[in-house]
């Protein structure tokens, strides 16, 4: 490898491992908040791992009516899916109160209208939009309708701060895996070093 390459790749392993030791941001999800697409993060059980910044997740709300029979099933108020975006960095953060009663959650269904708290009960500024979705929504790749949602410029879309390419690319691989890691930190690094791996794995091949 040349001194240049070697030079290329401690910049590059360094960087990653900056990376790696940033706080992250971590999001409690409620039992009636199915999880759509995680955006930039993925989820260990009831938690959302983000990475610090700006984020972006496609979420339903799903509120649940038990049934009093056995003889009846369980009535559930979903409503449409719902981009989110907000900005944090450090911290854990939580849903808003949500409805109780089966008139309140049928009228947040209608209308959801989600808020997002630190852990000292702050609330953390948000933005939402509705995507609509026409036909069934069984076996829905939301990875890329989220990628869809961002081309088109929707309100609550996730893009550069100089144009109008999405930040996140189609979906992150399944967490856990070692392309959804590397995804990630190209992703959380900075755009000069964006061009100087480009450039470095541009080399290897």
């Amino acid at each position: 490898m040349s001194p240049m390459n070697t030079s290329l790749t401690a910049a590059l392993l360094a960087a990653l491992c900056a990376t790696g030791v940033q706080a992250e941001v971590r999001l409690t999800l409620p039992d009636e908040v199915r999880l759509l697409s995680a955006g930039q993060g993925h989820q260990e059980g009831a938690l959302l791992v983000l990475p610090d910044g700006m984020n972006q997740l496609l979420v339903q709300y799903d509120g649940v009516e038990e049934s009093r029979s056995s003889g009846e099933s369980d009535r559930h108020f979903r409503s449409s899916p719902q981009v989110l975006r907000f900005e944090a960095a450090g911290t854990a953060l939580s849903f808003g109160a949500l409805p109780h009663g089966s008139v309140q959650k049928e009228a947040f269904a209608r209308q959801p209208d989600f808020t997002l708290q630190s852990g000292l009960g702050k609330g953390v500024p948000l933005m939402q939009d509705a995507m609509v979705v026409n036909g069934l929504q069984i076996g829905v790749d939301w990875g890329s309708k989220l990628a869809e949602y961002n081309r088109s410029g929707g309100k609550a879309a996730l893009v550069e701060s100089l144009g109008t390419t999405p930040k996140q690319g189609a979906e992150a691989s399944p967490a856990g895996t070692l392309e959804g890691e590397l995804q990630r930190l190209f992703r959380s690094a900075d755009p000069a070093l964006q061009r100087r791996f480009i450039g470095w794995a541009a080399n290897q091949l």
